[in-house]
């Protein structure tokens, strides 16, 4: 008796899975970024889970397959295909139902690094057709591998004396599920060095930022993963609620920790199996075992990226534009066919389908870490649920009790709409407090302010004219000051923040000139119309606002070396980048108007690259996103002007269709002097060799902060001071 009791109370797998997750929790907090060397730990871990995955999934396959008729396959696959269907219902009416956490709220401006460059897509023939199997396996291809073993093993199923084959590929699949129990084993370590890591070192600032998708999102896989699907098992088997969440609990852990279903599809098949063999659900002659029906589905869409799609509804809201019913179908059908892809190219595509700003999928990256992770417990349980499912149905052991039905229905529908209303009622109430309307380029500070400024509200010549055998250098040093040109609506470059101050890029390094020469500055207004006139009448020492090079002013003005190289590029509305797929189709089209910032290198060359569109000239960028522009379609500029001005506009983005990179040279503008022009060329190497170019051009350009990162807090560091 007394050993009885003492084998009851033996801690498990689970248990010490578990463990190791608080304890690794524990660490994490105690020694923080002291914890960075367990990442080597976790990712040897990983990577030992993975080794036995492809090859148990191609033999697995071709071993089951290989057994059973004809026949047999064809009704698994009518089984398998309707409760797909099902499960994948389940997951969109999921969707549509969590989407109405969001209430109404304006828009507002976020700071997004969007890339212009266009997305990587993937080759779908190497993802599903097996030309080269070897290639496949060597690559992950898990779409294409499946499809290599259903066909090897469907071939094998009719072919006499296949037991010659069967037989030693069953003893290669038992080798591999006890390499794979062997390194299980291990996971209490693993999951400790990847709790720990993960906790002691990532940052959590930026997942406030998306607050109202990571709570919608929680909600929806919680109440998915251990409210729905094993109700769903305990109304159409006889398998308890209980066991069926006990049984999955090992393999949904390993999965949220290991961010990773596939590492763990040997523990799915396992647990699936055991709630099968408790309940005498499976029969040998139907077919459908775990080890067939776990690795068929996985390549097909789970609910894990079903329910993710709850990220477009969320992006239409935290715009100000949220989907209106009638385009629920649109959106959950095209969800639906993009869930064959990973999120990384669908969430893109489908915001772009729907009309919704692109720059918010930044952020959608930024808290994969989390959300990743929560898919892949749900993906687990959906897997583990569908093979139980499947053999079940295989069987003739499914019944739906229609009683207990109703009843899981009604008390489901009751919990969901409790917490709809109060996720509706918190976001309500707090989100609109955590969002600025403007994005962070309107509130950003100069890096290198340091001496006294003085900004002109309009430009008259400068009062102490260049004395006889004065140089600009000199008449700059007998005045204590230097005046300099701004254009105010030259984003990034130079314009006023939210402060009212003078910032941007030019606006730092004309603080640096300054300061190298122990002068003050003197910034005096130019437009770009007026530019040439204000030089020669020697209102300014030196124009200093993102100014490109043209025909007239490298014919006007002495040109020296360019201080950067912008990217031609393309400013239009989100919903349009769809319609610049067939760009050279696109660009002869006579239909097309086009803004361009008048006496600019993008008007000289927009009319090379649109020989039959009409253009629309305008003073700044400004006039285009505040529709001053007569309605052009798009605006030809600077890629990183353009993308900034769109941290202000999020509804617009950048493209860049043209087949290469057009780069445009930027300089600083002054008069004939040749000891000045000398000066400028030799203090601009110096600035770009001693990293004051590029740190500015990470901040300004980039968005990039340059400070210097604190370490994570610690209890070791920040509580007991025992490390500095």
């Amino acid at each position: 008796m007394e050993k009885a009791a003492q084998a009851h109370f033996k801690p498990g797998l689970t248990t010490w899975i578990l463990t190791s997750l608080v304890l690794g929790i524990v660490c994490g907090l105690f020694f923080g970024d002291l914890c960075a060397p367990l990442k080597a730990v976790g990712d040897i871990f990983i990577g030992l889970l993975q080794m036995t995955v492809l090859p148990y999934i191609t033999l697995s396959l071709i071993l089951n397959l290989g057994r059973i008729s004809i026949k047999q396959t064809r009704n698994m696959a009518f089984t398998v295909i309707v409760l797909l269907l099902i499960l994948w219902c389940i997951g969109l009416f999921s969707v549509a139902l969590m989407s109405l956490s969001f209430p109404f709220w304006q828009k507002g401006a976020f700071f997004s690094t969007s890339i212009i460059e266009g997305p990587k897509t993937e080759s779908l023939y190497d993802l599903f057709v097996p030309a080269n199997p070897f290639f496949s396996l060597a690559n992950n291809a898990v779409p294409a591998v499946v499809l290599f073993s259903i066909g090897v093993g469907i071939a094998l199923s009719s072919i006499p004396r296949r037991e010659h084959l069967l037989d030693p590929l069953s003893v290669a699949v038992s080798a591999l599920m006890r390499l794979n129990r062997f390194v299980v084993h291990l996971s209490p370590f693993g999951v400790f060095a990847i709790v720990a890591y993960a906790v002691g070192t990532l940052p959590f600032e930026k997942f406030g930022l998306l607050q109202a998708y990571l709570i919608t999102y929680s909600v929806a896989t919680i109440m998915i993963t251990v409210g729905i699907l094993p109700m769903l098992l305990s109304i159409c088997t006889p398998v308890r609620y209980w066991d069926a969440v006990r049984v999955s609990q090992p393999a949904v852990i390993a999965a949220f920790v290991l961010s990773s279903t596939f590492a763990v599809l040997p523990l799915i098949v396992e647990a699936a199996r055991e709630l099968l063999d408790r309940y005498d659900l499976e029969k040998d002659e139907t077919g459908g075992s775990p080890d067939v029906l776990v690795p068929l589905v996985f390549p097909f869409p789970d609910l894990g990226r079903i329910v993710g799609l709850i990220f477009i509804p969320f992006s239409a809201w935290f715009y100000g534009t949220s989907l209106m019913p009638e385009q629920y179908p649109k959106f959950l059908s095209l969800g639906m066919a993009g869930s064959f892809a990973k999120p990384a190219v669908t969430i893109p595509w489908l915001l772009d389908l729907m009309h919704i700003p692109h720059d918010i999928f930044q952020l959608y990256l930024a808290v994969g870490v989390y959300t990743t992770r929560l898919g892949d417990a749900l993906r687990t349980v959906y897997l583990f649920s569908f093979a139980v499912l499947t053999a079940a149905s295989l069987s003739g052991t499914l019944k739906v009790q229609w009683k207990r039905f109703f009843t899981y229905t009604f008390l489901s529908l009751c919990l969901a709409g409790i917490l709809i209303t109060g996720i509706h009622t918190v976001l309500e109430f707090t989100f609109k407090d955590l969002y600025q309307s403007k994005a962070m380029i309107a509130d950003r500070q100069l890096l290198f302010p340091g001496v006294s400024e003085t900004i002109l509200k309009e430009s008259t010549p400068n009062p102490d004219p260049i004395q006889e055998n004065e140089t600009r250098i000199d008449r700059i040093r007998r005045r204590g000051s230097i005046r300099l040109g701004f254009d105010a609506k030259r984003l990034p470059f130079s314009y006023f923040n939210d402060q009212g101050e003078l910032v941007g890029f030019d606006i730092d390094m004309a603080h640096r000139l300054a300061l190298d020469l122990g002068v003050d500055i003197e910034f005096v207004p130019f437009t770009p119309q007026t530019l040439i006139k204000q030089l020669n009448e020697d209102h300014f020492d030196l124009a200093m606002s993102g100014l490109e090079g043209t025909i007239e002013r490298a014919t006007a003005f002495p040109v020296a070396d360019s201080y950067m190289d912008v990217t031609l590029a393309i400013v239009l509305p989100d919903y349009r980048k769809v319609d610049f797929l067939e760009f050279e189709v696109l660009r002869h089209s006579p239909q097309l108007k086009i803004a361009v910032v008048a006496n600019s290198f993008f008007d000289e060359k927009a009319h090379e690259f649109f020989p039959n569109a009409s253009f629309v000239s305008i003073n700044s960028e400004e006039d285009f996103f505040q529709k001053k522009a007569e309605g052009a379609d798009i605006m030809v500029t600077s890629a990183e002007a353009g993308a900034a001005w769109t941290l202000l506009y999020p509804e617009f983005s950048v493209i860049n269709p043209f087949k290469k990179n057009v780069r445009v040279p930027m300089y600083y503008l002054g008069a004939h002097d040749i000891e000045f022009e000398e000066f400028m060329e030799v203090w601009l190497e110096l600035k770009k060799k001693e990293g004051v170019f590029d740190t500015l051009y990470n901040y300004w350009i980039l968005g990039k902060d340059d400070a210097v990162s604190q370490p994570r807090w610690s209890i070791i560091r920040n509580v007991l001071h025992w490390v500095d």
